[in-house]
């Protein structure tokens, strides 16, 4: 409760400061470092409701007791037909780190576990501790692992955690534990949770049209009017069928999709692998300053854009479909800049999940979302007239943005710290 009353307070206090008003394009370099600090306030008052951030002391009561000699526990507890748990991590795993503070720590999960044998295994020295668990027919290809065990020996795959999980689902996974399932979490099962995929696309679609309305991506705009011939004539000013900017508008908004698909299938291809190596705690940190730097950016310290002179030569690089798919591609990276901590955080789920198949359809879901505007575009141009001109609605969208970004980098910061 303390918590939420935190975040609450902060949120309102940094509102009622003038976090939220649209005035970016007036501040002075001292205004912005103040602004910056409020909307700082708001995106740690979301932390705390969001239980990124506590003021909760850890619990002082009663600890699992961890037994460390693998093989003698797994057989004793197979001779007294008691179930049990085992956890693996490593001094460099920042997700293992924050299990075993957060998770394992918890009072209802200790209690939980009761009558179970728990046994943790360091794999700080991988492979030397992968070699020895292989002895025991057990395969972990990446951190954080706990497997449940019956009270019979043998090894329940369908419950096994491959990543972090907080106190309520892990309390799910214990009474789970109880059946023997032939079948491990499905990716979708384990990033998405049940049924919950078709919900996960359209809050990544929803993202993509967020991304849209960007400065990095709004900018766009008249490049697109010029490849696909939106206002209905072509640079010699021959009148531009319909037909054909559907098909410009498709290309175009296919070119973009191609860019962010092909990042899908590469982080899904390249699995475990990448998602272990993201929870370094070098890498994370890297993340939140990154994540810190970009929402620098939404408040005017900085812009990252392309030279001007590349954006005017791409508005020139009509050449017929391929060449609206080719801009359309390139779209893909003038938008990096606003896209970036949205793109990392859905290719981090992909990695972690290893599947090719979910990569290619989230990051295809993103750039059709991103792609809405400016195929709408490309088909009318009474839609072109409706379109909001640049003004405080978009401060107030790089307002959203840079908070965002914020809580991302106290998330990153926490995993980091956690290792």
């Amino acid at each position: 409760m303390l918590d939420i009353l935190t975040g609450i307070g902060l949120v309102i206090a940094a509102t009622a400061l003038g976090a939220f008003k649209p005035d970016l394009a007036t501040l002075t370099t001292a205004g912005r470092v103040y602004k910056a600090t409020r909307l700082a306030m708001v995106a740690a008052g979301i932390a705390f409701l969001v239980g990124l951030l506590s003021l909760g002391a850890d619990p002082g009561g009663e600890s699992l007791k961890w037994r460390s000699d693998l093989e003698t526990a797994l057989s004793e507890a197979k001779k007294a037909s008691r179930p049990v748990v085992l956890d693996t991590g490593a001094e460099w795993c920042a997700a293992c780190k924050e299990l075993e503070h957060k998770t394992l720590a918890d009072p209802d999960v200790i209690a939980a576990l009761e009558g179970f044998v728990t046994i943790r295994v360091d794999m700080t020295a991988f492979d030397e501790a992968q070699e020895r668990l292989k002895k025991l027919d057990i395969e972990i290809a990446s951190l954080p692992w706990v497997g449940f065990f019956l009270p019979d020996g043998r090894l329940n795959p369908g419950v096994t955690l491959t990543d972090f999980e907080g106190p309520g689902p892990f309390l799910q996974r214990i009474e789970q534990a109880a059946v023997y399932r032939e079948a491990g979490l499905s990716p979708v099962e384990s990033w998405l949770g049940e049924k919950g995929l078709v919900v996960a696309l359209l809050l990544v679609f929803l993202a993509g049209i967020g991304v849209s309305l960007t400065p990095c991506v709004y900018p766009m705009i008249p490049i697109t009017i010029a490849v696909v011939g939106a206002g209905g004539g072509d640079a010699s000013g021959t009148t531009v069928p319909f037909a054909r900017r559907v098909f410009r508008s498709l290309a175009f908004v296919g070119g973009l999709a191609v860019t962010y698909a092909s990042l899908g299938v590469l982080s899904g291809a390249l699995g475990k692998g990448f998602g272990s190596w993201l929870q370094h705690p070098g890498v994370t940190l890297s993340m939140a300053v990154l994540f810190t730097a970009l929402a620098a950016s939404f408040v005017g310290f900085f812009r990252i854009d392309l030279p001007a002179g590349l954006k005017a030569r791409m508005g020139r690089s009509r050449g017929g479909l391929l060449g609206a798919a080719l801009v359309g591609a390139a779209t893909g990276f003038v938008a990096a800049p606003c896209a970036g901590p949205v793109v990392v955080g859905i290719l981090a789920v992909i990695s972690g999940a290893g599947d090719v198949v979910l990569g290619f359809f989230m990051m295809l879901t993103f750039a059709l979302g991103m792609g809405v505007l400016f195929f709408g575009i490309g088909l009318s141009t009474a839609f072109l007239d409706r379109l909001p001109r640049s003004g405080t609605w978009m401060e107030r969208v790089e307002i959203v943005f840079a908070i965002a970004f914020l809580v991302m980098a106290v998330y990153y910061g926490r995993l980091a710290l956690a290792a």
